[in-house]
């Protein structure tokens, strides 16, 4: 990934802080819509999905960076991206 690339307001916004929050946030609503509106089996298993959003958002990953050319490491992805004046 060049430093050259330009990035998004998304891609800029999901990369500080508050993006990292946004993605825990998201994972925990996941997992406590699932257990909370959902029974059994199915419960377990869209609760389960809702460790993907919670664990990148806590450990700094972003599983979707690679598509757009990105990195999965988010420390490395926005550091290339951000100025921090």
């Amino acid at each position: 990934m060049s430093a050259t690339h330009d990035s998004s307001w998304f891609e800029r916004f999901m990369a500080s802080g508050y993006g990292r929050l946004a993605r825990g946030a998201f994972g925990l609503a996941i997992i406590a819509s699932a257990l909370l509106l959902l029974d059994g089996t199915i419960a377990l298993a869209v609760a389960a999905l809702g460790l993907i959003p919670l664990g990148a958002g806590v450990f700094n990953l972003c599983p979707v960076a690679p598509l757009w050319g990105g990195h999965f490491i988010g420390a490395k992805y926005c550091g290339a991206k951000i100025r921090r004046d």
